[in-house]
């Protein structure tokens, strides 16, 4: 399926425990050596442990790891010793620092996997677009590029069906994709950062010159999945391409 997670949940809280854990021993160990390296060193070592936890877990990493840094700092590091109180107004500002830290590198972190998901989304979306224009060009008769479209429309979306029906008035019951690549708001639901095509499905009209030759009927999984904007206009491109090879087929 072209649908991708934004981010693996058990990957995520696999590192929030490490980065937790590695924090907490990191921060122990480096009592020994308290005097020598200083408490700023200290917080720039646990900082690189909340940056790494952030930037390979995400938010949620980030955030856990951070705020183990920073007590654990703050226990060990800060005056009074082995104590969550904190004599220093500037060990205050560095414990901030650590729980702020993992917040802001793990929200980076989300963004950019969302930026990238999306980036691959688009692109395999308009590889499939391509494949169906490229058939359409070499002739290939309309049952066959209809069968195609209904394939990667499949793909492309996450569904768990999609079929052509001629007609003016098919489907007249279900919501409507228009060739915006917009959907009613008609029993949808947020998922990953994308509203999903309403549950009883929806209808794509295929159109060429003005004429509806039919639409597309495109029906979700149980399991609903979020499709973004770039998804449904590559899925009104691939409908666009159906037209071209049924209207040339009755020309």
């Amino acid at each position: 399926m072209e649908h991708m997670e934004e981010r693996d949940p058990g990957k995520a809280q696999l590192v929030a425990g490490f980065g937790a854990i590695t924090a907490l021993l990191l921060a122990g160990l480096l009592v020994l050596v308290r005097s020598e390296i200083g408490a700023t060193n200290v917080a720039l070592l646990l900082g690189l442990v909340v940056a790494a936890a952030a930037v390979s877990g995400g938010r949620t990493a980030g955030v856990v790891t951070g705020v183990v840094a920073a007590v654990s700092y703050n226990f060990f590091h800060t005056l009074p010793y082995r104590s969550l109180r904190i004599g220093d107004a500037k060990d205050v500002l560095t414990v901030a620092i650590l729980v702020v830290a993992g917040v802001a590198l793990g929200e980076l972190s989300r963004q950019w996997d969302q930026t990238r998901v999306e980036a691959d989304r688009s692109r395999g979306g308009i590889d499939r677009v391509v494949r169906v224009a490229e058939m359409a060009a070499e002739g290939v008769p309309p049952a066959e590029v209809e069968a195609q479209v209904e394939h990667e429309l499949v793909e492309l979306l996450s569904l768990d069906g999609a079929r052509f029906e001629m007609g003016l008035h098919a489907g007249e019951t279900r919501a409507v994709l228009d060739h915006r690549g917009v959907v009613g708001e008609r029993n949808r639901v947020f998922v990953d950062g994308e509203f999903t095509l309403p549950r009883d499905g929806a209808d794509l009209a295929v159109t060429y010159g003005g004429r509806e030759l039919g639409r597309l009927v495109l029906m979700p999984t149980e399991r609903l999945a979020g499709v973004s904007l770039a998804q449904r206009r590559c899925a009104v491109a691939l409908a666009d391409q159906l037209a071209c090879s049924l209207a040339r087929a009755t020309t």
